[in-house]
């Protein structure tokens, strides 16, 4: 029979307790759950990848050994407590730590094992409680390969180690507990999700609460609620023949005001959305990773441009003036999405920063005007 020594050291724990977790541990399980089901109150093991085990020592430093093993080991008799129980090694790599200490790796490979704890003189190591000057109680962790097994109390001598018996092991749950704690668990999920995205709400739509539809196109569209708060969520109570509308006169518009409308391309792709068809080249040149077509902007960057000072509620007051005709374009291009509500909102947010801080809120009013579905 051979014998690896994976750890043997002093280690400094805290609230007498020591963990070894492999590196697929999840700490999202309860405080409870290493102790669930069994009898043994040393050496917790019900938690996937996680050992929990407590000393007689409540802050300060012990000695502990860790050993693995080809089969089971004989039981020195100077051990005065000893439990045994099953753990499940995921990873090839395991950590060993005091709590709220540093750790170790320990070279434990995966594989199902059986565990041993050993404790001596851990009434001792109790009775100091802390602040020793030299180690008082000593621990060994032994693993062999097994099957998993119910765990058990193989030797229990002290009053420490009574207690620890008596208080930590806790009942199984039932698969009526399981079931309760997982919908607890999902409500709670729930809630901390609709907590986040109530204030994700807040803080992009204020007080107004957007529809799923309006949420779902704004994932893709850009914040016209800067500029008009109530406006996304008229539109998003419009039919796809407003919306459609509303996107084809917003490009008609930016258009106009930027006088991309003189060039015969831009001239051709609007009467192409009045007819209801396909926006016609440069519009359907596309590159794979672009946004836009490419071609667009190449034809665009060719002509002389004008420049405009945004609104200020979208870029400061400070903003520097930028050109007209390549802020307009997107009104244009937007009526190219498949989803009506999305095309809507971004070509009215281009269209209105294509009539700058002077104009925009005349640009919304007259949109108003000309659709009365949108104002309330």
């Amino acid at each position: 029979m051979t014998a690896r020594v994976l750890f043997d050291g002093s280690v400094f724990l805290s609230y007498h307790q020591v963990q070894l977790c492999d590196e697929a541990y999840d700490e999202s399980d309860d405080e409870k759950q290493p102790w669930r089901g069994q009898v043994n109150g040393l050496c917790g093991a019900a938690s996937a990848g996680r050992l929990d085990l407590f000393t007689g020592l409540h802050t300060g430093d012990v000695q502990f050994r860790v050993e693995l093993h080809d089969t089971e080991p004989v039981i020195d008799g100077r051990w005065e407590e000893v439990v045994e129980a099953s753990f499940v090694a995921r990873t090839d790599s395991s950590f060993l730590a005091g709590l709220m200490s540093d750790g170790w790796s320990i070279d434990l490979p995966a594989g199902s094992y059986r565990v041993r704890y050993c404790a001596d003189k851990m009434q001792q190591g109790d009775d100091q409680d802390s602040g020793a000057d030299e180690i008082i109680d000593s621990y060994l962790l032994q693993f062999w390969p097994a099957q998993p097994a119910p765990d058990r109390i193989v030797r229990r001598t002290s009053r420490a180690a009574a207690y620890w018996h008596d208080h930590n092991p806790e009942p199984a749950l039932t698969a009526s507990d399981l079931a309760v704690r997982t919908q607890r668990e999902r409500e709670a999920a729930e809630k901390e999700d609709a907590e986040y995205q109530r204030l994700m709400d807040q803080e992009v739509w204020g007080d107004r609460i957007p529809s799923d539809r309006l949420r779902a196109a704004a994932e893709s569209a850009n914040p016209l609620q800067e500029l008009d708060p109530e406006l996304p969520h008229l539109l998003a109570e419009q039919d796809g023949d407003v919306l459609k509308a509303v996107a084809l006169w917003a490009a008609e518009r930016a258009a106009a005001v930027s006088s991309i409308d003189q060039l015969p391309w831009v001239v051709a792709a609007l009467a192409a959305l009045r007819k209801g068809e396909p926006l016609p080249p440069p519009f359907d040149h596309e590159a794979p990773e672009d946004d836009y077509p490419t071609e667009v902007w190449a034809q665009l960057d060719a002509i002389e441009i004008t420049t405009i000072r945004m609104p200020s509620v979208v870029n400061g007051p400070e903003a520097p003036e930028i050109s007209l005709q390549h802020v307009a374009m997107p009104a244009v291009l937007a009526n190219a999405d498949r989803d009506p509500l999305t095309a809507a909102l971004n070509a009215v947010y281009a269209s209105a920063l294509a009539h700058g801080e002077a104009g925009y809120r005349a640009f919304l009013a007259e949109l108003k005007s000309t659709f009365p579905q949108v104002q309330r």
